[in-house]
């Protein structure tokens, strides 16, 4: 019988056959590692929840064609516990498309029992499907925010990610003198490669996060309801999605030694480095906007990209951070939540979403992760 049902394990292999066809290489043929990268993100993570499961579609003959992922966070709302359901990779084979089943999956989705549903990286066909069914766009997450420290390597870099080989190998060899002579004749050095602030840091732990977050909750509406299995299982899978960059994560302190707040982001030398969250204890990141600036641009990055968060506009402004468009952030939940949201007062940032995630990039080019069997 065909139509919609609950991922099981024993689906991984159909499903891994249908996201390298339509979403990777164009074969029916995915990597051993793909099934294992699943099932742990699917079903062996901390927060896995069996009542808002990952669905398939599948046709008359029981094959799967259409799949959506999904990954459960923890939040607290006005103090109370809530569930979040992440709507992930949405992936339908072309010969189903006129049947509608990407829609008819997320709408099974969007009526499950969670608190509030988002997605992180939706195109326009997606957005207005998701409209179509009761959801809004996040206008301020679906902006994003680049600081450039090397404008020729940044150009290069995304170049590179927009897949413009040709460009990328003519420019690459050029850009390290370019860089050197904007930053030495054009413009002031400290306008590209910000001086070291007034301010130090330490590796961000799992116990200082959830000190931090506890003590910054009390002044939030809306915040992660982070654990300690959790974030270990989350740092854990940050590690290994290495085709991104190394992932950086530092509490920040004042010059007195007060808690500013703390940034994680992925560090890609010579390419553009990707922040997930930045939080500051009294509201104000300059602080913490400055050291990630000076970090990420001292271990060789050409430039830095997150997303726009209320809390941190004005200080993107001060810094000359360059605004755009990005891939759509969504959301459907009660209008009251919706507003907070858009509050300061809000701490939803890339890092509870599937953005960082990396199932599509690894073992593209035969390298990746060698612990997933």
């Amino acid at each position: 019988m065909s139509g919609i049902r609950m991922l099981e394990r024993g689906d991984l292999p159909g499903v891994c056959r249908l996201y390298e066809r339509v979403i990777r290489s164009g074969t029916v043929n995915p990597p051993p590692q793909l099934a294992g990268y699943f099932e742990q993100t699917f079903f062996n993570y901390p927060w896995a929840d069996p009542d808002i499961p990952s669905l398939v579609f599948e046709d008359s003959a029981g094959e799967i064609v259409g799949f959506l992922g999904s990954h459960v966070r923890r939040l607290r709302v006005e103090g109370r516990p809530v569930r979040m359901a992440c709507s992930g990779q949405l992936v339908a084979a072309p010969e189903a498309s006129r049947r509608g089943v990407g829609a008819l999956l997320t709408r099974r989705y969007l009526s499950g029992p969670q608190d509030l549903t988002i997605t992180d990286g939706a195109t326009d066909p997606v957005r207005r499907m998701w409209v179509g069914l009761g959801g809004q766009p996040c206008i301020h997450a679906s902006i994003g925010w680049t600081k450039v420290f090397r404008p020729a390597a940044a150009s290069v870099a995304l170049l590179f990610r927009n897949r413009r080989p040709a460009l990328t190998r003519a420019l690459r060899f050029v850009a390290p003198p370019l860089d050197t002579a904007a930053q030495t004749l054009g413009r002031r050095r400290a306008e590209l490669l910000p001086a070291k602030p007034t301010a130090d840091a330490e590796p961000l732990t799992v116990d200082a996060l959830l000190e931090q977050l506890c003590d910054v909750g009390r002044t939030l509406r809306l915040h992660p309801d982070y654990d300690a299995g959790y974030l270990h299982w989350l740092f854990q899978e940050l590690e290994a999605v290495d085709v991104r960059g190394v992932p950086v994560r530092h509490l920040v302190y004042d010059h007195s030694g007060r808690v500013a707040g703390w940034y994680i982001y992925y560090l890609l030398a010579g390419g553009v480095a990707q922040v997930l969250q930045i939080a500051a204890r009294n509201g104000d990141p300059d602080l913490v906007l400055d050291h990630l600036f000076w970090h990420a641009a001292r271990g060789g990055a050409a430039a830095v990209q997150g997303r726009v968060e209320p809390d941190l506009f004005g200080s993107l402004r001060s810094r000359r951070c360059l605004l755009s468009r990005t891939a759509w952030a969504l959301v459907y939940c009660e209008d009251d939540v919706m507003g907070l949201l858009g509050s300061a007062k809000a701490l939803l940032t890339r890092l509870e979403g599937e953005w960082w995630m990396g199932h599509h990039l690894l073992w593209m080019t035969g390298a990746g992760r060698a612990g997933w069997q």
